[in-house]
């Protein structure tokens, strides 16, 4: 075991956390492992309750570590990337990944479109109708972000009676309606989980969030869908690789 030097200048929690930070960059946390309760580690490194707190809330902003309300603080799994270039469905990409998608709907309900809706959605007036989703993504039972989707009900009648929590949204679109998806627009900028967010995230209010907007248009140029999520800051990553006239662009779910 690592000693813990009061004197040694530098602040005690900063001596718990570099400790802690050892053991997992070493392997001797892996990723799943609950770490020891709060009073363990102030009995085992002779140090404060506050001192072991600091360490932890240390190592949870840096990503190494994530909590769980009720449960204790548990190792982050390894980042995992994937490519963004293609029109990409969750369930889907998580598949390829090798992890286990799941969604917990939150909402679910036909609606008549506002101005806005029907603009970006080119509703005709006769139809202004809309199917509204709103699910938690997860991946291996981890709640990733919360997406807000807005579906044309004269395109998908009878869309939120699918099995929408375990199925893909677009292999319904595909299969069910026939629909050909051709392409999207995403933007994305930063934002913070809203309270009313934080509880389906498991995770606090604040924490920075990647706020993802989404266009997408079938062959022929009709919208489809309009969805509008709210991704964990700690759990997603984005990194670009610049080439010769081209780009590839990467994103990173982290665990």
């Amino acid at each position: 075991m690592r000693e813990i030097i009061e004197e040694s200048g530098v602040p005690l929690y900063q001596q718990v956390r570099n400790v802690l930070k050892g053991q997992i960059l070493s392997g001797a946390l892996k990723p799943g492992d609950k770490i020891p309760p709060e009073s363990v580690l102030c009995e085992k490194y002779g140090v404060s309750r506050i001192t072991v707190r600091q360490a932890i809330k240390s190592l949870v902003e840096e990503g190494f570590l994530y909590r769980k309300q009720g449960k204790g603080t548990f190792v982050t799994s390894p980042k995992l990337g994937r490519r963004l270039p293609k029109l990409y469905s969750f369930s889907e990409d998580m598949v390829e990944l090798g992890l286990r998608p799941s969604s917990k709907i939150l909402e679910r309900l036909i609606l008549e479109a506002d101005q806005r809706t029907m603009d970006v959605l080119q509703l005709p007036p006769s139809n202004r109708m809309v199917n509204k989703l709103v699910r938690v993504r997860m991946a291996n039972g981890e709640p990733i972000l919360i997406e807000r989707t807005l579906i044309p009900l004269y395109l998908c009648p009878d869309l939120l009676e699918e099995d929408l929590e375990k199925g893909s949204l677009y292999a319904v679109l595909r299969e069910k309606y026939g629909l050909l998806l051709d392409h999207a627009y995403e933007t994305y900028e930063v934002g913070k989980v809203k309270k009313e967010e934080a509880f389906g995230l498991e995770c606090r209010p604040g924490m920075p969030a990647f706020v993802i907007e989404r266009f997408t248009y079938l062959r022929n140029g009709t919208p489809i869908e309009w969805t509008k999520s709210v991704a964990r800051g700690d759990r997603l990553r984005f990194t670009v690789k610049l080439v010769a006239d081209q780009a590839q662009i990467r994103r990173t779910i982290e665990f």
